[in-house]
């Protein structure tokens, strides 16, 4: 698969009963994207993915991927 945020090639870590997708990419690490925001994320440009991811980070508890949800827009 290709991340959802840089398109580099990424593993999909989803597990079977997570609405969304998680992604373990080797230049923007381990994140999830909720599904109910996975459309609208992925019309973004690069760097608003990028900046999204960032908010992400920002807001994930230590120990924690970040998690892209709504309010990280």
């Amino acid at each position: 698969m290709q991340c959802s945020v840089c398109g580099a090639p990424a593993t999909n870590m989803t597990p079977g009963d997570f609405d969304g997708l998680v992604v373990s990419c080797p230049h923007c690490g381990h994140y999830e994207i909720s599904g109910t925001v996975m459309n609208q994320f992925l019309r973004m440009s690069l760097t608003e993915r990028k900046d999204v991811l960032e908010h992400a980070r920002r807001q994930a508890p230590q120990g924690h991927k970040p998690a892209i949800t709504s309010s990280s827009f």
